[in-house]
């Protein structure tokens, strides 16, 4: 098991007035385990998901990766742990511009030495993506942004993959051929995939459904760990 939250709160503030987003939120993740995360706007989806992967601070509880406990670590440690052990797909992409799509692909695969030719070979044929590999990101559509964003998230078989919205630009017959690969891989490579959507039918997909609603998550489908 390496992703476990205990007892989590989290709070905006916007001028005088504060809102609770997240109270007492637990949740554990094993391997191989696929996971859908529903919610109205605003619930504190995306917020989970940063807090996850460091992009925002712990203001209380506990988030492990591990083993390790992400409120004692550095930045440098928590951008150690984003490189080496989560794949995120974020609803901006966040594709490198100077890099073409195939570069864009194999860029984080490299980095954490986790690179396999083949593996990404078959990412870039089941998501369409063979065509466009020479192209920079400004030349393509919001859909194929959005694919050549998700093979990059997979090339480095994440330990933990935090998919935000990730078949938001495309249509049905694609969204359905995405998830479908996002699940597969998962099971394959025993990785932890933790997915936002809004989408019941996407959210099917998955081994469990977790509705997160006050600040709490219930369990919709599956396990009833939380």
């Amino acid at each position: 098991m390496s992703l476990v939250i205990k007892d989590l709160h989290h709070k905006i503030i916007d001028g005088a007035h504060s809102k609770k987003l997240l109270s007492g939120l637990d949740l554990k993740l094993n391997p191989s385990t696929t996971v859908a995360l529903m919610g109205d706007s605003g619930s504190g989806k995306t917020t989970l998901l940063n807090l996850i992967s460091g992009l925002e601070p712990i203001q209380q509880g506990e988030i492990n990766i591990s083993g390790q406990a992400l409120q004692n670590l550095t930045e440098t440690q928590l951008s150690q742990i984003r490189k080496n052990d989560l794949g995120i797909i974020f609803q901006q992409f966040n594709l490198l511009s100077s890099l073409n799509v195939q570069d864009n692909i194999e860029f984080s695969a490299k980095l954490s030495n986790r690179f396999d030719r083949l593996h990404c070979q078959m990412l870039i044929q089941n998501l369409g993506l063979e065509s466009l590999l020479s192209n920079l990101p400004a030349t393509l559509s919001g859909g194929e942004v959005q694919r050549v964003a998700i093979a990059r998230a997979l090339a480095a078989k994440p330990q933990i993959l935090l998919a935000d919205e990730p078949t938001g630009n495309l249509d049905n017959s694609n969204s359905e051929r995405v998830v479908r690969l996002l699940a597969q891989l998962a099971k394959a490579h025993q990785t932890e995939l933790l997915m936002v959507t809004h989408s019941l039918y996407i959210a099917q997909e998955m081994d469990e459904i977790y509705q997160l609603n006050n600040g709490r998550l219930t369990c919709i489908k599956g396990s009833k760990h939380v």
